[in-house]
């Protein structure tokens, strides 16, 4: 091979590089291509998160599946929440992570006893690296969460939790919501119990609402019993949906698809397949294109 020739594959491959890693990794807060801190990318490999573009899609979901809502940053409209009811009802589980996003939009659109308050929580002496980060060992002994005994959280809200609802986690007696948002306990704010996450059996399913979405990214992941309470939550295929703020790269629209999708699979096998035979037989095509273009200058 000449050298020319060697230097400008390199080249070739370095561009396709770049553009691979521009059109597929994301920066993005809780996205499923950002490998960063602040994303879900070994969440998303490690429990085989797939996206899903559409909540309509949600009808053709296995009922023993599980759908992720993580910190929307649009609201669900009135026909979005009744299809998210409806797969409820029917058995399916819905994780819902949010602190300060839309999620109440869902959560008060299909009745839910439980609601995010949207305020920071603090809490005093027991926490991570401040106040904002309290470390919870208030757990109730549930199914999904026989093998956890502390959650670390990072800057979470609180939830409202009402009627038949059950809490599953909540503070110590020394936490407080920060209204002004200064980390300290200032006048008007008081010390109590607030839950941080609970549980609640809807029609033949389970809703679960957790305050705090970053739980679920990649710097908490091992942070005390985080990843155990992940994956007793999910259960099934895992949905998370990316219509309300968490978009899928382009790149990543293709990786996800090749990945759970056979029909993708073979043709993208076969597509590999032709491109491996053309460049095998590259001067037999060349030759046979070249006769054609004499042929049409004579």
């Amino acid at each position: 091979m000449k050298k020319s020739t060697m230097l400008v594959g390199l080249a070739a491959l370095f561009v396709l590089a770049l553009l691979a890693g521009r059109f597929f990794l994301s920066e993005a807060d809780f996205s499923m291509a950002n490998p960063s801190w602040n994303g879900m990318y070994g969440t998303s490999q490690d429990m085989g998160v797939r996206p899903l573009y559409d909540t309509s899609g949600l009808s053709a979901v296995d009922n023993n599946d599980t759908l992720l809502v993580i910190s929307p940053v649009r609201n669900y409209t009135f026909d979005e929440s009744l299809t998210v009811a409806s797969f409820l009802r029917r058995g399916g589980r819905v994780v819902v992570a949010d602190d300060f996003g839309r999620a109440n939009s869902l959560l008060n659109a299909i009745e839910a006893p439980i609601d995010i308050n949207r305020v920071p929580l603090c809490q005093y002496e027991n926490y991570y690296v401040n106040q904002s980060f309290p470390v919870i060992t208030d757990i109730t002994l549930t199914p999904y969460t026989s093998n956890v005994s502390k959650l670390v959280l990072n800057h979470p809200s609180a939830l409202n939790v009402s009627g038949n609802a059950s809490v599953i986690a909540a503070t110590s007696s020394d936490a407080w919501l920060d209204i002004d948002n200064s980390y300290k306990l200032d006048n008007g704010e008081r010390m109590g119990t607030y839950p941080v996450a609970a549980s609640y059996n809807y029609g033949a399913g389970e809703l679960i609402v957790v305050s705090d979405p970053d739980i679920f990214i990649d710097s908490m992941l091992d942070k005390g019993d985080n990843r155990a309470f992940m994956q007793g939550l999910f259960r099934g295929n895992v949905w998370m949906d990316a219509s309300h703020g968490r978009d899928v790269t382009p790149l990543g629209f293709i990786y996800y698809l090749i990945k759970y999708d056979i029909l993708a699979q073979a043709a993208a096998l076969a597509l590999v397949l032709a491109l491996c035979l053309a460049f095998l037989k590259r001067n037999v095509i060349l030759e046979y294109f070249s006769g054609q273009n004499k042929r049409k200058k004579n």
